[in-house]
């Protein structure tokens, strides 16, 4: 069976924060958060090598893509800004003002527009042509992460002091419903459009919560371990990925049946952890903060496939190269993953 293996690493001068990909440019973006003066770093993934780092404004945490128009875009928490990069030039095109505080954005390819969350229970709409804020929506308390259905073209913004999920139409920028979720969703909710399930993890209670999008509302909460630290899922299998209790002691991972909504399966976890899969080769991998290392599970049977010794940090796939991308302390390590050979031969004998 082939396994997934290191190819390259690649230095960076400083710590690496978030990281997106354009699978279409084949380029990595990757924040390098400094309270002076944060910078994007450019990665060609063809040649595994940093062309350009970006100047923007002050404490970036995150960014997001739009890879259709070839944008990226950084919210500044310092300045109160989004700074908008052409992925073409590599050059900042404009610094918009937004909301005080902002910390996560989520552009839709569909629509161009972009979201951005705020500390002042704001949510600024920016046009993707303009590059304006088109429209202020606001919720109240304090929007946290967004999730953008671009089948449906409904956005989902967590909201970590009223803990609930707003529902908002992203053709009108009107609010459609507010879903009580709950304590502190901080965390990244996990959408399965096929199913219509939003996937909501609670990080102050012992449940996750199941949104039914179809009906704007909230189907069941699902009991499992407390301080819930990272949700994801597999849209092929219908299978959800939670991780709990990783601050004191070893987490845990329960896995859920997206028919059942019942555990299925659990693992233990690392003290501090992130995870992601790869949905075409159904591995799940997992940084180890704790002893600096990645653990690569086949996320069906649990079985460790791999360790990778000195490779741990935020994570980011490619989909059209099957390649991870993981950023460190001063350096970025790409593993290339391979399609499972009981799906290549189940490919072969459909075809």
């Amino acid at each position: 069976m082939a396994l997934p293996k290191v190819i390259a690493t690649i230095r960076s001068t400083g710590p690496i924060g978030g990281i997106g990909v354009n699978p279409v440019t084949n380029r990595v973006y990757f924040v390098n958060p400094d309270t002076e003066d944060g910078s994007v770093g450019v990665l060609d993934a063809a040649a595994n090598r940093i062309i350009a780092r970006i100047r923007i404004g002050r404490l970036p945490f995150s960014l997001s893509i739009n890879s259709r128009k070839n944008r990226i875009y950084v919210p500044n928490f310092r300045d109160s800004t989004l700074s908008v990069i052409s992925g073409k030039s590599n050059k900042v095109i404009r610094t918009t003002k937004v909301g005080f505080r902002p910390d996560t954005a989520a552009a839709s390819t569909r629509t161009g527009l972009v979201y951005v969350t705020s500390a002042a229970g704001t949510v600024s709409v920016v046009d993707g042509v303009t590059n304006k804020v088109r429209k202020t929506i606001r919720i109240g308390g304090r929007p946290s992460e967004i999730v953008i259905d671009e089948q449906t073209n409904r956005v989902y913004i967590t909201n970590t002091v009223q803990n609930s999920v707003t529902m908002v139409n992203g053709r009108t920028q009107d609010i459609l419903a507010t879903i009580k979720v709950g304590r502190n969703p901080v965390i990244l909710p996990a959408l399965n459009p096929a199913t219509q399930r939003l996937y909501v993890a609670n990080n102050l209670s012992r449940f996750l919560s199941v949104v039914d999008c179809r009906k704007s509302k909230l189907l069941r909460n699902i009991s499992l371990g407390r301080l819930q630290s990272e949700v994801t899922l597999n849209p092929r299998t219908n299978r959800i990925y939670v991780s709990s209790a990783q601050v004191e002691g070893a987490g845990k991972l329960f896995v859920l049946s997206g028919a059942t909504h019942r555990v299925v399966a659990t693992l233990v976890l690392p003290t501090s952890s992130n995870m992601l899969i790869n949905p075409a080769t159904n591995h799940l991998f997992i940084s180890d903060f704790d002893k600096g290392r990645m653990l690569v599970y086949h996320a069906g049977s649990l079985k460790r496939i791999a360790i990778f010794p000195s490779v741990t940090g935020n994570m980011a796939l490619n989909p059209r190269t099957n390649r991870i991308y993981v950023g460190g302390d001063d350096k970025m390590t790409v593993i290339q993953d391979v399609r499972s050979t009981s799906a290549v031969s189940k490919r072969r004998r459909s075809s």
